[in-house]
């Protein structure tokens, strides 16, 4: 990738990421204003059918390969760069036992 086609994905990167960042947090803030728990695992799964639109999106089966390869590639990075960033949430264990 040339470096202007670089530094515009990652500006529009910035950019998706803050607005569904955004969108979660007033999300899980109204569900609280509402009584209602926020979900980790309902943000992670919705985040997963959005991963699921995009491939989809692929008609070429070599585009979409490369394209879920490199999304595999780019999440040690992401999770590296939030460490700390975020605060904590819980995970709900379907079937699990209570601790």
């Amino acid at each position: 990738m040339s470096d202007p086609m670089r530094a515009e994905q990652d500006r529009q990167t910035n950019e998706i990421y803050k607005i569904l960042s955004d969108a979660v947090a007033a999300h899980g803030r109204k569900l609280q204003s509402e009584g209602r728990m926020p979900i980790a695992n309902a943000v992670a799964s919705a985040v997963v059918m959005m991963q699921g639109e995009l491939l989809a999106g692929c008609a070429d089966r070599r585009h979409r390969k490369a394209l879920r390869n490199a999304m595999d590639r780019m999440l040690p990075e992401a999770i590296a760069a939030c460490e700390g960033k975020v605060g904590r949430v819980g995970v709900y264990n379907v079937g699990a036992r209570r601790q």
